[in-house]
């Protein structure tokens, strides 16, 4: 069966990317392989993508989806970890690269049929690893971590006022049982906030994206990705990342312009001490939203931003 799924600013990332006949690509977040089947198209028929993803059933279903598409000799499929990238490239036998994709969003199939608690909208058990195979778990966060550590990620990696109110009631509901399920925590996270502050979105949003950051390492893979994926390019080779909350924009915005070269030093500074050398251009002077046409089509893909870097 082929798994559909929407990949969001599809057209987009392949006009930015500017790819031709031959060029060998990463896609660091495969999901269901549906920005690297438009990739391959560009790419075919001598081109080369290798797609990555931590859960093994995406990379199954990607690998199928390629299949089905008539792209099956052009793909190397990898369960992995995209911060790997020099790992994983280096195992092929492949030093550079000719364009570099990371889609940050959460795909439909994990939201909705995954079993592991990434939605706040579903009884699932507490899980939120990309990679089953990891040590930390949702469950071992919510049930293990200290309240000041709570209190921490949750306004850290969510943004979230009531970071304190949540946690304390975190740690006082778990002395009686541990919290087990979404929708329990989901309880916890209600309860935590008066009702009149609930009205904009859902109460437990930024609780469950601040959550799966830590669990996930989110964060750190992504500076980690940005950087060795920047090495890797070939000059005139452009990266395209699309991100999904303020926290990974904002480090991608930052992490371009320091690769264009944009000087940290304090206002005032009569010569340049911070080495700031320039390594490229931003190709988006500001991010790419999708249309109202795909909104329509794909309303989860409202907070999507595409930033684009081309290494010089």
């Amino acid at each position: 069966m082929q798994y559909k799924h929407l990949p969001v600013l599809r057209k987009e990332v392949v006009h930015y990317l500017n790819l031709k006949n031959g060029d060998i690509v990463f896609d660091g977040t495969l999901g269901g392989a549906g920005h690297t089947i438009e990739i391959i198209k560009a790419i075919a028929p001598t081109g080369k993508i290798i797609g990555v993803d931590l859960d093994s059933q995406a990379t199954g279903t990607a690998a199928r989806n390629i299949e089905y598409a008539g792209f099956g000799g052009l793909a190397h499929i990898i369960k992995g970890n995209y911060s790997n990238i020099k790992k994983i490239l280096n195992a092929l036998k492949i030093r550079q690269i000719n364009g570099f994709l990371l889609d940050l969003g959460l795909s439909s199939i994990q939201l909705g049929e995954s079993g592991k608690g990434f939605s706040y909208m579903r009884k699932e058990k507490l899980d939120m690893r990309f990679d089953e195979e990891s040590d930390i778990s949702a469950f071992d966060i919510v049930n293990n971590y200290q309240e000041d550590r709570l209190k921490e990620i949750f306004y850290k990696f969510g943004e979230e006022p009531w970071a304190a109110r949540i946690a304390a009631e975190i740690i006082k509901r778990r002395k009686v049982k541990p919290v087990e399920f979404t929708d329990e925590l989901v309880e916890i996270i209600k309860n935590s906030i008066p009702l009149k502050y609930r009205r904009r979105g859902h109460p437990a949003k930024r609780v469950f994206q601040a959550i799966r950051i830590e669990t996930n390492c989110e964060l750190e893979n992504l500076k980690t990705a940005l950087c060795d994926g920047l090495e890797l390019l070939v000059p005139g080779a452009r990266m395209a990342i699309i991100s999904f909350h303020s926290l990974e924009d904002r480090i991608v915005k930052e992490y371009f312009e320091t690769f264009a070269g944009r000087c940290k030093c304090p206002p005032g500074m009569p010569v340049c001490i911070c080495g700031a050398k320039k390594r490229g251009n931003i190709v988006t002077k500001k991010p790419v939203k999708p249309s109202e046409a795909e909104l329509k089509k794909n309303p989860r893909a409202k907070s999507a931003k595409l930033r684009v870097f081309e290494k010089i």
